[in-house]
């Protein structure tokens, strides 16, 4: 297994750019393939904005958010994010997860078209972002709630397919 990145600090918009930046650089030394770099830095991009625009929502400006990616052997990318959660957030966000996790790639698309067809900008954007990140990956987003003292955290693991189609 080897890293192909690894952050953990705030997330800001600079931070966001900074981190896109980087990782297409990293995405050109793991594989040749245009289609499979640009699938990366989606999913990536997908990440850090869901994180970024919850962060905003929830007024979590000095939240630490870690995000490791690693290449596996059999070919796979895996991305690991640790992010705050409010207690409030977690069933909705568990309940979401397993909703989307559930469905089919045709489920995927038609519920993308229905959340992008509401006239609620807030309840239209929420959750594109993770249906967007099943359909790029074709996999079930992996997810683990914790607690300590200071704050509820998420741990999602997202595996993306670095074969081409």
């Amino acid at each position: 297994m080897n890293y192909l990145f690894s952050y953990s600090g705030p997330i800001s918009f600079t931070v966001k750019r900074q981190l896109l930046r980087n990782i297409k650089s990293n995405t050109e030394a793991v594989t040749k393939s245009v289609l499979i770099q640009k699938r990366i830095r989606y999913v990536f991009d997908e990440i850090l904005s869901n994180v970024y625009e919850y962060y905003i929502q929830q007024n979590f400006p000095n939240e630490t958010t870690g995000i490791d990616g690693y290449l596996k052997p059999n070919n796979t990318l895996e991305f690991i994010l640790i992010s705050a959660i409010s207690e409030a957030d977690e069933e909705v966000f568990k309940n979401y997860l397993n909703q989307i996790n559930a469905l089919d790639e045709k489920g995927l698309k038609e519920l993308h078209k229905k959340k992008l067809k509401e006239n609620n900008a807030q309840t239209a954007n929420a959750g594109i972002g993770l249906i967007s990140i099943r359909i790029k990956t074709a996999n079930p987003i992996l997810y683990e709630f914790k607690k300590n003292k200071t704050v509820n955290s998420v741990v999602l693991k997202i595996v993306l397919n670095l074969k081409d189609e």
